[in-house]
């Protein structure tokens, strides 16, 4: 069953669609393509293309060939295609040979995969993002992600570009949409910067659910507590309602930055869910990144909730 959007991007995205998974759910993934930088930036600057490199990962999430994934999912290391994921190759590829269109090509991808689930893109325009900080704007998603100052809004150039249709009738007729985790300037919100997108998730009637970070991201969100980051949310995305915000409330994860709290005004949101829901190195210690079952755990209910009960299977 196909009720549930995730959006996002990166490992943030791809926690979250594991997370799904083990629910039993077959998600839509809406991923962002603002990435400039590595084996996408590449490959944008070459050919004049989205980025593939997230939508890559939440293809190999959702793969149950698991042998064909991990062969995707190699990066060469020496000659001209250092640095490049396979994967990456194959879906533009793939795109090259249905004339540009990203959503066939990613229809075959995961045809190939036998995805759990589908990945859509929030557009298929090349798109741009710059964030207007205190010292002036800053270009690129890179930069943006990787400066040390407060940003104060992030937009897309072009501001007009086009939702990816098969994406916006996802978000309308589905029951809950889940903001994944990950980076909140540079993976979350430049998919709700598509104006059809955000339209979408206001307008469509579905649940929303954010997932917040496990702590502050050097740099990005810094000085920004769990009120800071869905304020943001709601400065960039007017009509927004968050009906369940999901916490981390455990044990602070070593080379993150500040916890984001756990207290939330009421006005900003529906309902609030708490859980430790850090992963563990083999040591048993907290690391930078969402446990799946810990996290299945907590969105079971939530996914009940909404309706999505007989979606959900014992697998955790």
């Amino acid at each position: 069953m196909s009720r549930v959007a995730a959006i996002g991007g990166g490992h943030g995205l791809a926690r979250a669609l594991g997370a799904l998974r083990l629910l039993g759910v077959a998600p839509t993934a809406i991923v962002t393509v603002a990435d400039d930088g590595g084996s996408s930036g590449r490959l944008r600057r070459d050919l004049g293309i989205i980025a593939p490199g997230d939508l890559r990962m939440a293809l190999l999430e959702l793969a149950r060939q698991r042998d064909l994934a991990r062969v995707l999912a190699h990066r060469f290391d020496r000659g001209e295609l250092e640095g490049h994921a396979l994967g990456n190759l194959l879906l533009v590829a793939l795109a090259e040979q249905d004339g540009g269109d990203w959503v066939a090509a990613l229809d075959r991808a995961a045809g190939l995969l036998d995805c759990a689930g589908r990945v859509l893109p929030s557009t298929s325009q090349p798109v741009a993002l710059l964030a207007s900080t205190a010292e002036g704007v800053l270009q690129g998603q890179v930069r943006v992600t990787t400066t040390e100052r407060a940003l104060q809004r992030v937009w897309l150039e072009p501001p007009d570009a086009v939702a990816c249709p098969a994406a916006v009738q996802a978000l309308l007729s589905c029951d809950v949409v889940v903001l994944a985790p990950g980076s909140l300037f540079t993976s979350i919100l430049p998919n709700l910067l598509v104006h059809g997108i955000a339209r979408a998730v206001v307008d469509g009637g579905a649940r929303v659910v954010y997932v917040a970070n496990l702590a502050t991201q050097r740099g990005e969100t810094s000085g920004l507590d769990t009120e800071g980051h869905i304020r943001a949310l709601l400065d960039h995305v007017p009509g927004l309602v968050l009906h369940t915000v999901v916490l981390h409330d455990g044990p602070r994860v070593v080379g993150l930055g500040e916890p984001l709290g756990t207290r939330i005004d009421a006005t900003l949101a529906g309902a609030v869910a708490t859980a430790d829901l850090a992963a563990r190195d083999r040591r048993g210690q907290p690391i930078a990144a969402h446990d799946p079952r810990r996290l299945a755990d907590t969105l079971a209910g939530v996914l009940a909730s909404a309706g999505v009960a007989g979606a959900v299977t014992t697998n955790l």
